[in-house]
């Protein structure tokens, strides 16, 4: 009788610890992106999913949806401002539409390297950024890499801007970044990230603007093998969610996400280095043509009344501290 006790108080254990083990999350969250799961930035999300289910001990259990499974990024943001969508990975660029101020980062030539952006967009004017975008429903979490954005093309290199002339280059939904294709000579032609291979396949468009990850996470060297390296601007991922959402967390929550967010930063500013130069072996490999521009200041030139532009938007106060930050 003893030992039938025993074995009947070991197995009710063992089924408080397994009910334990397998207690339901209570925040089930969906992540969207469009990039698919090569890409460094789903593997920085992946890193941030699991954090948080370590950090909360269960409580948080989030759910990526890469490669554009749920729609485009203007679905993503339009789905976090509603809170349909908990959190996304979209480009700083589109965000612009719905904060004004956000739209500084896209400005052409704005940043002098990786270093300069890093510096700007971690500290007192990233916050000032953010800042902005909580009056619009959006919670910001953390700007990520995403490199130096070039021109790649199916018809010619480009040395020029008057190489420029004529092509129609896609570009994402971002109105500075449409304004500089359009100063240097090109037609920008908006379009979503999934529409894009396609376009240059069937000569709808003529090229497309971004880093090189990007080019080989979606086998972009197939329909345009010229790269050149313009590198116009450099327009940061963004990890954003639902204000709505985030403020209706308990604070112990609250803190993890904003921790996870700053982990994610380094991890993902890692993998985005280690992976640059091969990424250009591997897209050399497979028969993509790389150059360098002739003359940048050229471009420099061509792009310089965007900024005049802009200044009434995001005000120049703000350009002058980000282009001055040492």
């Amino acid at each position: 009788m003893r030992g039938l006790r025993k074995v009947t108080l070991l197995v009710l254990i063992l089924v408080a610890v397994s009910l334990v083990a397998g207690a339901a999350p209570k925040y089930n969250w969906k992540l969207a992106s469009v990039l698919p799961e090569s890409h460094p930035v789903h593997k920085a999300l992946v890193f941030f999913a699991d954090k948080m289910a370590e950090r909360t001990k269960g409580d948080v259990k989030i759910t990526l949806f890469p490669a554009g499974q749920l729609g485009q990024e203007k679905d993503y943001i339009e789905g976090v401002k509603l809170g349909s969508i908990e959190i996304t990975k979209v480009s700083a660029g589109p965000m612009g539409q719905y904060s004004p101020s956000l739209q500084v980062v896209s400005l052409p030539f704005i940043w002098r390297d990786l270093e300069h952006q890093h510096k700007v967009l971690q500290g007192p004017i990233g916050e000032r950024l953010m800042k902005d975008m909580e009056k619009n429903g959006f919670k910001g979490l953390a700007f990520l890499d995403a490199g130096f954005r070039s021109i790649t093309t199916s018809v010619r290199p480009i040395n020029t801007p008057a190489d420029l002339k004529g092509l129609k280059i896609r570009v994402m939904q971002s109105k500075p970044l449409i304004d500089t294709i359009n100063a240097l000579g090109a037609t920008a032609v908006p379009m979503g990230q999934s529409e894009v291979y396609t376009a240059l396949q069937t000569k709808v468009i003529d090229g497309w603007e971004n880093n090189e990850p990007t080019v080989l996470s979606f086998n972009m060297q197939e329909v345009a093998k010229y790269y050149s390296y313009t590198r116009h601007t450099s327009i940061p991922d963004f990890l954003v969610m639902s204000k709505r959402v985030f403020d209706a967390a308990p604070k112990n929550v609250q803190d993890a996400v904003l921790q996870t967010a700053k982990d994610t930063i380094q991890e993902h500013n890692k993998l985005w280095a280690m992976m640059i130069d091969d990424t250009v072996k591997q897209l050399k490999a497979k028969g993509m043509i790389f150059n360098e521009v002739k003359d940048i200041r050229e471009f420099q030139k061509a792009v310089a009344n965007v900024w005049k532009e802009f200044e009434p938007i995001v005000g120049k106060d703000l350009i002058d501290a980000i282009v001055n930050t040492k």
